[in-house]
């Protein structure tokens, strides 16, 4: 058992970029580039490298590259227990091709395996996962697992991290049963029904999410920072003016990870916000959905100089 555990999906994320200009029907010189995601499975990344006892409930296939995403969490010191290997299966895959812009151009998603997520699967789980101080579910499972963890694991926080704006949809019939949630404005819009365009927007619509049971809510604004709510206190907060920016692939996973572990260790909603950003900023640095430099010293420093 873990203060955290994480269920949700683990990815093979396989991108190729060519040297020169994309040409189609034949083979192009470029770079391939193989790294193992997944939302759930970054959420857990970050969680552990800073410093957090967390685990991981999902599946991969028995190919090699499933075995190694299972055996990399476990290096940097995940419980892996609960991750089920699922024999004559592929793990899930996400194949992009990106033109000499860097911009994707096409791409294939092989996520089926991350069906076998089932609330049978969670039951067979259940006492593990109930010795968690806070669950994190991320937006790919399904609509049946999510209303499912919720009535399971009652008296449990949960979190949700909606993911994008298609997956949100499937968290609106059972949002009251999560303490926490961090939408963008997109994925908020959808769950509340509110259109934003502005600040007071993302206040009226982190007001209805309160109003339908939501403890504690984190509106990401893309570039504009964070807004952060609770019954307490609200408030925005705005990234450093010196944010180095390579990449702001994984950012949001990072931030997800430093709610879970507030949560955890008992730190207000404002702090809380703060330690995001400050893990965002960190996030962001690296070319990688997870900065392998994250670590909580770090994350402390930023905290005490730029947010």
């Amino acid at each position: 058992m873990a203060d955290i555990t994480v269920v949700g999906g683990i990815n093979i994320d396989i991108e190729g970029s060519p040297f020169g200009k994309l040409k189609y029907h034949d083979s192009n010189p470029g770079r391939v580039h193989l790294a193992f995601g997944g939302v759930g499975r970054n959420i857990t990344e970050n969680v552990a490298r800073l410093g957090g006892d967390v685990a991981m409930v999902s599946v991969v296939g028995d190919d090699r590259m499933g075995q190694e995403a299972k055996n990399e969490l476990e290096t940097i010191g995940v419980d892996i227990s609960c991750i089920r290997t699922l024999k004559n299966r592929n793990s899930a895959m996400y194949l992009s091709i990106l033109d000499d812009r860097k911009d994707m151009e096409v791409a294939l998603c092989d996520m089926d395996i991350i069906q076998a997520i089932t609330p049978e699967f969670l039951e067979e789980n259940k006492d593990f996962i109930a010795g968690s101080g806070i669950i994190a579910l991320d937006g790919n499972l399904s609509e049946e697992l999510l209303c499912c963890a919720v009535e399971m694991f009652k008296g449990i926080p949960i979190f949700f991290d909606p993911v994008s704006g298609a997956k949100a949809v499937k968290a609106k019939n059972c949002l009251g049963g999560f303490e926490s949630i961090k939408p963008n404005m997109i994925e908020a819009g959808i769950l509340t029904g509110i259109s934003i365009y502005s600040d007071d927007d993302v206040r009226r619509a982190a007001d209805r999410l309160l109003e339908k049971g939501v403890k504690r809510v984190f509106i990401t604004l893309n570039k504009e920072g964070v807004y952060y709510r609770d019954a307490a206190s609200e408030g925005f907060i705005r990234p450093a003016d010196n944010l180095r920016i390579v990449s702001a692939t994984g950012a949001g996973d990072s931030f997800s990870a430093t709610v879970l572990l507030g949560s955890i260790q008992g730190i207000n909603i404002e702090d809380t916000a703060r330690m995001g950003m400050a893990a965002a900023s960190i996030a962001m640095e690296s070319g990688r959905a997870v900065n392998t430099e994250m670590n909580m010293q770090e994350l402390l420093r930023r905290l005490n100089t730029n947010v």
